[in-house]
């Protein structure tokens, strides 16, 4: 068993890092997908993750600004790769009570984050509003000399 313990290993590597990077794109997918749908002039889009032992939680919500409201949330949630980012309608509604209306521990500490993000991104200057759809890979425009 001189080279097949090392390929086996060199293998599984590389199969975890292409499940990564699935995974990843998933997920910036689904971000994207969801700031395009809900642009305007003051929207955010803030994110949080709460993470457990065996499963984690990841929270998406749009927040309309002068309204001081949810009015757009997804929840990835789950134990493997293969988790989907589905509609949370149960996370709609005025920001400050937002975390009263989830029960599990990993969303709650998803959505503590994605709140600690919202009062950081209001601190800053207003560029960061979801005001134009973001830009996707791979659309970059190639200038032509002649």
């Amino acid at each position: 068993m001189g080279w097949q313990f090392p390929a086996l290993l060199g293998g599984a590597l590389i199969v975890s890092l292409l499940l990564g990077l699935w995974q990843q794109g998933r997920y910036a997918r689904s971000v994207n997908e969801l700031a395009t749908r809900h642009r305007g002039k003051d929207r955010l889009l803030v994110t949080g993750r709460g993470l457990g032992k065996l499963k984690g939680t990841i929270v998406m919500l749009i927040v309309d600004d002068p309204r001081d409201e949810v009015i757009a949330a997804q929840v990835l949630r789950g134990t493997t790769i293969f988790a989907t980012a589905k509609e949370a309608p149960e996370l709609i509604g005025p920001v400050g009570t937002l975390a009263d209306r989830v029960t599990d521990k990993q969303s709650r500490k998803a959505i503590e984050m994605a709140l600690t993000q919202l009062k950081a991104t209001r601190a800053r200057v207003t560029d960061n509003r979801i005001t134009t759809a973001p830009r996707l890979a791979g659309t970059a425009q190639r200038k032509v000399q002649r």
